[in-house]
């Protein structure tokens, strides 16, 4: 056996000696509880004690030694950390050496990091469902159209539909109630329902309820520029109660 042979294998009986398991959602979720990368880099240290040295109280000296700090600044990362209220100092008493001593507790962390994970887990599901859900509606609402249409939608019409849907974000409430109308006019075809939604984007109707409430500004609005003026009003009055001809 060469002495190239005898480095290789005890190289690979150093590696094998030990192994530190770091979860893999303080890797993914570190950043979000609010830890730095020397930090993080200390609870790696932290975990390899416990872990490989089966030590659960490091003195920052020992740290030290394996990182490009001092024992002062490791000190002052270790505090910090424990003021984020992820880590904690408790009291344990050691079978062996049959006394208490302190050790680092990760329960905090281990707590905290839960609760991001969960919270992570949430938002993607509900962001899946909300996902599903709109694909739903928009499926319901190419029905919708192809059966007031009496036919199915060219793909033209298609990928207009999708435009109004993903690019525009067009509210699905806001595509029925514009093909509603159009419907009730008698003006079937996309371009007329398309003006019917560009006149909500120009004056920033969202709802149903702000096309509604716009009718109605109109509507008053062209009554009063109808409405006869009080001078022809009294005229046509004079007329009726004493039957003149116009």
């Amino acid at each position: 056996m060469t002495s190239n042979d005898g480095y290789q294998i005890l190289a690979a009986s150093l590696l094998e000696a030990g192994s530190l398991v770091i979860p893999d959602l303080l890797v993914k979720f570190y950043a979000r509880l609010g830890l730095t990368e020397a930090e993080m880099m200390v609870l790696i240290h932290l975990l390899h004690w416990r872990q490989v040295e089966d030590e659960r109280f490091p003195t920052p000296e020992k740290i030290s030694q394996y990182m490009n700090l001092d024992s002062e600044e490791v000190k002052n990362l270790i505090a910090s950390i424990i003021e984020k209220k992820l880590l904690a100092v408790e009291p344990y008493f050691h079978p062996s050496l049959g006394r208490w001593q302190n050790i680092f507790s990760f329960t905090p962390l281990w707590t905290k990091l839960i609760q991001v994970a969960m919270d992570d887990y949430k938002t993607v599901t509900e962001a899946q469902k909300e996902t599903e859900t709109s694909a739903a509606r928009q499926g319901e609402l190419y029905r919708t159209f192809e059966k007031e249409f009496g036919r199915p939608l060219s793909p033209l019409e298609s990928e207009q539909l999708k435009a109004w849907c993903q690019d525009d974000n067009v509210p699905i409430e806001l595509l029925q109630e514009a093909l509603r109308r159009a419907v009730l006019r008698g003006i079937l075809n996309f371009r007329y329902i398309d003006s019917i939604l560009k006149d909500w984007q120009r004056h920033n109707i969202r709802t149903v309820a702000e096309a509604m409430a716009y009718d109605e500004k109109l509507k008053t609005k062209k009554t009063r520029s109808t409405r006869p003026s009080s001078s022809s009003t009294r005229k046509d009055k004079y007329r009726e109660l004493y039957r003149l001809n116009p």
